[in-house]
This record gives C-alpha cells, sequence and structure tokens, in this order.
C-alpha cells in the first residue's frame, strides 16, 4: 500500500510459530475490520499482534485503521503503508526494492558504498560464520546496547520454519575473528534482515556495510524483489545507516485497539 510492498502473510505465520517456540503461549488467526490479525497470548494473559518488532496484520484492505476497528486492549504493529490517525510513528521501517543486484547497488548512498569499498581494502573478508559465532556477535551487542541476547535456539526455530534454505546467516571476519553478521530470512520475492550485530573494536573497518550488502545483494540475486531492513526507533542511528545501505524509511505506526474484546 502506498507504493510499498505487501509483507506476505507467510512471513507473519512463520515469525508467530517462531516467537512461539522461543517465548511460549499460544498464537490465533482473526479477522477484524481492516484485515487478518495474527495475534500471540502468553502464559500470562497478555497479548500482542505482534511481539518482537513484527507485524500482526495480514492483508490490510485501507491505508488507515482507526482503534476502533482492532479488539480492545490488543497492540498491534501495522505494517509499512498503514497508518493509524492522529498517532506518530512508532518506529521507521526502510525497504530497499531491487530487481537486479546492479539496480540493489546503485540504492545504495554514496557513503554506504564508500563503507563497503573501505571494508574490503581494511581487510575484511565474506565468510560463513557457525550458529556459535553469530550468537556471540549478538550477544556482545545486546550487551552493549542493554538488549535481550537472542534464544540460543533461534536460528534452528528459523530454518525449522522457514526451511534452511530460505535462512541466510552472511558473515564477515578479520583474519580469523567473526566481526559482523547479518541474519536473514526470504519468503517468495520478499526478503526480511532479522538481524544485524558486530564487533564494537572493529567498527572503523565497516564490517557492517559489507555484511549488509552482501545480504541483501544474496537475497536480490535468489529472487527478491523487496528487502525489508526492519524495525528502526525514530531518529536511532541504526536508521541512517539503514537509508546509507539503500533501505527507504517508511512510518511504522502501533494502534491499541479500543473496539470489541477479544
Amino acid at each position: 500500500m502506498s507504493g510499498q510492498p505487501r509483507v506476505p502473510d507467510a512471513l507473519i505465520r512463520g515469525f508467530a510459530r517462531v516467537w512461539t517456540r522461543l517465548a511460549g503461549g499460544a498464537v490465533e488467526e482473526r479477522e477484524c475490520v481492516a484485515g487478518r490479525l495474527m495475534i500471540w497470548r502468553g502464559h500470562e494473559g497478555q497479548a500482542q499482534a505482534l511481539p518482537d518488532r513484527m507485524y500482526g496484520l495480514m492483508g490490510p484492505n485501507r491505508e488507515s485503521v482507526h482503534p476502533d476497528e482492532l479488539p480492545s486492549g490488543l497492540w498491534v504493529n501495522l505494517p509499512p503503508g498503514v497508518a493509524t490517525p492522529d498517532a506518530e510513528p512508532h518506529c521507521l521501517g526502510h525497504t530497499l526494492q531491487a530487481s537486479t543486484v546492479e539496480t540493489a547497488w546503485a540504492s545504495l548512498r554514496r557513503v554506504g558504498r564508500q563503507g563497503v569499498d573501505k571494508a574490503r581494502r581494511m581487510g575484511c573478508r565474506l565468510d560463513e560464520l557457525t550458529d556459535h559465532e553469530y550468537l556471540e556477535l549478538a550477544g556482545l551487542k545486546a550487551r552493549a546496547m542493554g538488549g535481550r541476547e537472542p534464544a540460543p535456539e533461534l536460528l534452528a526455530a528459523l530454518r525449522d520454519t522457514f526451511g534452511a534454505e530460505h535462512v541466510h546467516l552472511t558473515g564477515v571476519r578479520v583474519e580469523l575473528a567473526p566481526v559482523a553478521a547479518v541474519l536473514a530470512v526470504r519468503v517468495g520475492a520478499y526478503g526480511m534482515l532479522v538481524d544485524g550485530a558486530s564487533d564494537r573494536t572493529h567498527w572503523d573497518k565497516n564490517p557492517n556495510n559489507l555484511a549488509v550488502w552482501k545480504a541483501v545483494s544474496s537475497l536480490v540475486s535468489g529472487g527478491c524483489t523487496a528487502v525489508d531492513y526492519g524495525f528502526s526507533p525514530v531518529g536511532a542511528g541504526d536508521a541512517r545507516f539503514k537509508d546509507h545501505m539503500g533501505g527507504r524509511a517508511t512510518p511504522l505506526y502501533q494502534a491499541l485497539g479500543t473496539g470489541q474484546s477479544l
């Protein structure tokens, strides 16, 4: 909607299953005026569509959703291109649209392309990482930013849900040390960068630029025409980085339902 590629229902349903496997609870699908909701319920009765920065509305049939069109008390992460009246964006999303690797490269800002080139000059090289190496990098990022470390079974849950061939782990090393990683999932012609992590002691070499570019170019060469860079807080530094790396920003809204009870 609004020129945004539609988020596949299979991506939202798949992430709901992954989240339930990692966090427990249960999911249910419910029709609403604006489309179909994918709702997660925790063991303590809380409900959200969906948690952990994932969209919860499938097949939206409008560009604006009023809170009274959603179940009362339910927080819903609306997909790109769908707003809620009189609300400020909850986050920013970034999407790169390209049909070839060449057009994807051209979508990067000059500073993004320079970052990729610098990484290569500084000795960063693409290489496979083990799941353990990715989790170590993700743990470093979480501790540095005060966030939650990924569950050890995250990659297994993604592979079991989406198929191992559709889950991509891009790695960058300096000499033998893993310094950056990007975890991505592909559903049809839609790719999503699930997570990126790196070792801050190597940021001067721009390994993140190389890791993101490789992840994006691999998705596009594999048939993706849209790559979703995920959620960024409004004004956050990673939003600028995603813009440098070819993602074009769109506001993302979160609505609290005021309609009939669940």
